[in-house]
Parts: structure tokens; C-alpha cells; sequence
């Protein structure tokens, strides 16, 4: 009987403490939910605003073109044709066209398709009118002839005395906008000031109501023809009074967040029925742990009664786990040694390097990510809102890098691959530093592979440094041109592997390769090497029982060859 009461006892405590968590739990996920809401929103009515001013420059920018002017006053846009549609597949704009000051398109990016523009009016349209009182026009609207919507920009067209003579409008497609969104899972309204849903994550809200509309806006619609034959049905939504809302029948909580360019809305819906489901489970979880509890105290009383076995156990374990460490230790310190033993002469330096690395990285990148930013910001181009720092910035880059190769220890262990692979991963890794318009860098490979054993990230490493040094070389020359070579040829009477790199730059300059292999030792300008990527490739070679080699070709630049011992002795003769 004590025994049942207690059961219904804790029953009752458990069964109090789920309802306190589920109600707690449920308002913290609201409110945290809320906050992530309302920041998300506003993220998207910035992104908004971004796609409508992207192009906002276009209008204008094309008014200016005499060709424009000119297809006005003869009153044949044939030949502008081409241009516009030139224009908008640049700009990636949905349609550019031109109409005169009666309102008749003279001239359309779609001309040579069924829905084009050319001689349709479209004086019904407020842009129409406000481009030609001077000003610049916008509207959100779906398409007459093409029954598509876009967001519509204009610009008024003057001769040379300044006379408005016509009318240029651009087109700007939104719909990528909401298959993001829809992509995303958000559900996302945007209205505008007579809460029509313009934009839309899920189609069948898009081109609705959030209100009845007043007979004065259903009439200024229809004479703008702003949204076609669209009923404009209303939403089933509702606000309720703790600021969520409702819609078709399910509960949401509701961001709202207002676009910039225009009198628009943003409104951002999280399903309150996840946050539920989230509760739910974290109350489960709460409820296993108490029962978990339970389970451990009813344990902890039958452990006591094997007490002495366990202590047995325990103390035969410890002894187990004494005897592994020790090993562990002592495999450590073997590999310590030999690791010691084989960078002793760079280790320092290596150590240096790695806390340069360490303390500037971050802070170069910061740099680096607001420059970038103020670019895109400005819309400039790279490098060119403040060439000082920006230059200040590339030459920290390069130090830092160099001292990042430097400060890299060995990873892994060798394993036989096709030196070619290397060659081509190196290729890939310095590409982006490469212009193809006025420096060509050629891969000539063996037909056969070139198969060596070894560690193919440190190999990579040494390709690396050698093409980035012709890359450095080659920059300041008429000719740039650079050749990496891969293959098998005999020397010293075997077969070996080889990578050549070969540059048009301005050679060794009498220097011979030990000297180039010196710590420090650099023919690069101040800030853009340190002189130490030769020391450890030359370093890298001798660990892999390969050798680098310089020597100056008769036709000029300079020729750095990385040899390797072959993995298998080839029987045919390597190819020429």
C-alpha cells in the first residue's frame, strides 16, 4: 500500500513537472524563435531592396547614348535593336525598351521574339508619365504583353538642347527571388501600401489580399492595368492581439521588416506548430533524464553490494591503463626524437613562423574582408577604392604565406601516386593567380604515368613554391609564358621522375642554387617573399630522396627541375 501511494505520488510530481516544462519551454522558444524572426526579415527586405536598386542606374546610363537620341528623332529604332538587347543580357534585366513621347515603343530588347514590345502604347503606365516630367519612374506591375511581372525603372531621354524627347524603361524580374525563397522553406510575404501581395514563397499567395482593397485603389489599378485580369482575392489572415497572425487556419508568428525603395512590406512567417514540436521533444528529454536518474540511484543501491569486485576491477584497469599510457608515452617520445632529428636545422625559424601565422591571420583577413566589402558596397572594382591599403594588405598576404609553407609540418605518410596528378593539383592551386590574358601557363606530361612513392601533399608543396616564383618572374616581362613538364627520363644511369618548371622571366641572374636555397635569400621586392620557399623546398626534396636543380635555357628565364625516385624501374625508355 506505501508502496503504490509513493508510485502515485511521483506520477503526479512528473506529470506537474511536464506541464511546467512544456509552458516554460513553449515561451522561450517563441521568444527566441521571435528574435530570429525579425533579424531574418529584415535580412530579406535588404535583399529586396538590393534587387531593386541593382539596376537603377541602367535607364539612365542608356538615355545617354546618342544612338537612343537619334532613333527618336528619325523615328526608327531598327537599328537600336541590337544595342538594347545587348543591354539586357549584360545586365541580366528581364526587358529594356524605348517609346517616344506619344508612348509608342520604337525599339525593344525582344524584338525578334512574338511578345515584342515594338509598336505596343503603354501611356497608361505612371512610369510613362513621371519620366516624362523629368523624373525617374518606378513600378511593380504584370506585364501587358507578356503577362509577366517585373519591376519596371524609367528614365526620361534629351537631345542636345535638353529637351525630353522620349522615354527608356527597364525591366527587372523578381521571380529568382521567391524560387530562393521557396527553395529555403521560409514563408514570406511582400506587400505593398494597399496590402497586395506582390511577391510570394509560395505561389498561390502571390497577386492576394491582406485587406479589402477601397473601390479607389481597385479603380486606380484597373486604369494602370497594374496587376491584368488578377481577381486580387483575399487571404484568410488574421493579427491577433499578442502580434502573431494567422493564415489559412494555422498559427504563425509574424516579422515584419519595411523596403526602402519602396512603400513595401515584408512579412516573415514562422509556423508556431515547430516550435511546438520542439517543446515536445525537449520535455521527452527532460522526462528521460529524470527517469535516467532514477535508473542510476536504483543502480547506485545494487552496486554497493558488488562494491568489493568493482574495486578489483577498478584497480585491475587502472593497472591496464598505467601499462598503455606508459606505451603510448614511450611511442610519443621515439617519434618526438626523430622528428626533432630531422628538423632540428629549421625548427626555430618554423616556430616562428607558425605564431607569425597565427597572430596575423585573422587581422589580414578582416582586412581583406572589408576592402571587399567597401568594393562591393561602392559596386567599384577589385582594388580600386583604396589601392594603398588594398596594396598594403596583398604584400602582408604574401609574407604570411610564405611563412605559412614554411611553418607546415610533415603530414601523413608516402604512398605511391602519378607524379602528373601532383603536377596537376599545383597547376589548380596557383591558377587563380594567373591571368590568362597576358600570361600563358602550359602543362606538357608523358603520355605514360610517372608513378613515384612518396608524400604527395609535401611534393605539392615544392610544385607549389616553384610555380608561384614563376609566376613572381614572369610578371614584369613582355613575353610571360611559363611550362611545367612532367615525366620519366634517365639520368646518372636509371630512370628517375621528374617536374619541370620553366619560365620567361629574367633568369638566375648570375645566382647559383645554393644560393638561392639560403634562408632569406630573395630577389622579390620588399613585402613580396620572405626567401625562404627554395630553403624548404630544397628541404622537402632531400626528406623524399629527390633533388631540385636550376639552370639558366639558352633561349633565357630560368629552369627549376624537381627529380624523385620512380616507384617501379620502368623497362620502356621514357618519352622524349
Amino acid at each position: 500500500m506505501i508502496l503504490q501511494r509513493r508510485i502515485l505520488v511521483a506520477l503526479v510530481i512528473v506529470l506537474l513537472a511536464s506541464v511546467a516544462s512544456y509552458i516554460t519551454l513553449g515561451q522561450y522558444f517563441s521568444r527566441q524563435e521571435a528574435s530570429q524572426t525579425q533579424k531574418r526579415a529584415v535580412f530579406f527586405a535588404q535583399t529586396i531592396d538590393d534587387a531593386l536598386r541593382r539596376l537603377n542606374h541602367l535607364p539612365f546610363v542608356i538615355a545617354q547614348n546618342p544612338v537612343v537620341a537619334q532613333a527618336l528623332e528619325t523615328k526608327d529604332g531598327t537599328a537600336l535593336n541590337p544595342l538594347l538587347k545587348t543591354f539586357a543580357s549584360r545586365a541580366n534585366a528581364s526587358q529594356v525598351f524605348l517609346m517616344d513621347l506619344n508612348g509608342k515603343t520604337l525599339s525593344a530588347s525582344n524584338y525578334q521574339t512574338p511578345e515584342s514590345f515594338i509598336g505596343n502604347f503603354y501611356t497608361f503606365r505612371p512610369y510613362f508619365r513621371d519620366a516624362l516630367e523629368g523624373k525617374t519612374g518606378q513600378l511593380f506591375a504584370i506585364g501587358v504583353t507578356t503577362g509577366e511581372p517585373g519591376y519596371f525603372v524609367s528614365e526620361p531621354v534629351r537631345n542636345a538642347q535638353g529637351t525630353i524627347i522620349g522615354v527608356v524603361v527597364v525591366k527587372i524580374d523578381l521571380g529568382n527571388l521567391a524560387r530562393s525563397w521557396q527553395a529555403s522553406g521560409e514563408r514570406i510575404l511582400v506587400t505593398n501600401s494597399e496590402s497586395v501581395v506582390l511577391l510570394a514563397s509560395k505561389e498561390s499567395d502571390q497577386f492576394r489580399t491582406l485587406a479589402p482593397l477601397s473601390e479607389e485603389a481597385l479603380r486606380e489599378m484597373a486604369d494602370f492595368r497594374l496587376f491584368g485580369d488578377r481577381p486580387l482575392l483575399p487571404l484568410d489572415w488574421q493579427v491577433q492581439d499578442d502580434g502573431r497572425v494567422t493564415l489559412n487556419g494555422a498559427d504563425h508568428i509574424l516579422a515584419q521588416a519595411s523596403i526602402e525603395q519602396e512603400n513595401w512590406t515584408v512579412h516573415l512567417l514562422t509556423s508556431l506548430s515547430g516550435i511546438r514540436q520542439r517543446t515536445a521533444l525537449a520535455v521527452v528529454g527532460i522526462l528521460a533524464v529524470l527517469f535516467a536518474i532514477i535508473l542510476a540511484v536504483t543502480g547506485f543501491r545494487s552496486a554497493r553490494l558488488k562494491q568489493a569486485l568493482a574495486k578489483s576491477d577498478a584497480d585491475r584497469m587502472r593497472l591496464t591503463r598505467e601499462v598503455n599510457v606508459r606505451r603510448v608515452a614511450e611511442t610519443r617520445l621515439k617519434a618526438a626524437k626523430d622528428e626533432l632529428a630531422r628538423s632540428s636545422r629549421l625548427a626555430a625559424l618554423g616556430q616562428l613562423s607558425a605564431s607569425i601565422t597565427h597572430e596575423l591571420g585573422q587581422p589580414i583577413a578582416a582586412m581583406r574582408n572589408y576592402l571587399t566589402a567597401q568594393e562591393l558596397a561602392e559596386g567599384a572594382a577589385p582594388g580600386s577604392v583604396n589601392k594603398q591599403l588594398t596594396g598594403l594588405v596583398d604584400r602582408m598576404e604574401n609574407i604570411n604565406n610564405q611563412l605559412r609553407f614554411f611553418a607546415t609540418p610533415r603530414i601523413g605518410e608516402n604512398a605511391e601516386f602519378d607524379l602528373r596528378s601532383a603536377a596537376d593539383a599545383a597547376v589548380e592551386l596557383v591558377s587563380h593567380g594567373v591571368n590568362p590574358e597576358n600570361t600563358s601557363l602550359e602543362k606538357k606530361y608523358s603520355k605514360d604515368p610517372v608513378p613515384v612513392s612518396a608524400n604527395k601533399q609535401r611534393v605539392e608543396q615544392v610544385l607549389v613554391n616553384l610555380l608561384r616564383n614563376a609566376i613572381d618572374a614572369v610578371a614584369d616581362q613582355d613575353l610571360r609564358r611559363i611550362i611545367i613538364e612532367a615525366g620519366r627520363e634517365n639520368g646518372h644511369g636509371r630512370f628517375h621522375a621528374f617536374v619541370r618548371v620553366t619560365d620567361t622571366g629574367p633568369g638566375l641572374e648570375g645566382r647559383t642554387l645554393a644560393e638561392l636555397q639560403e634562408p632569406f635569400m630573395t630577389t622579390k621586392s620588399s613585402g613580396q617573399g620572405m626567401g625562404l620557399g627554395l630553403a624548404i623546398s630544397s628541404q622537402i626534396a632531400s626528406d623524399l630522396n629527390g633533388t631540385i636543380e636550376a639552370d639558366a635555357p639558352p633561349e633565357g628565364g630560368a629552369r627549376f627541375t624537381l627529380t624523385l625516385p620512380l616507384s617501379q624501374n620502368p623497362t620502356e625508355k621514357p618519352d622524349e
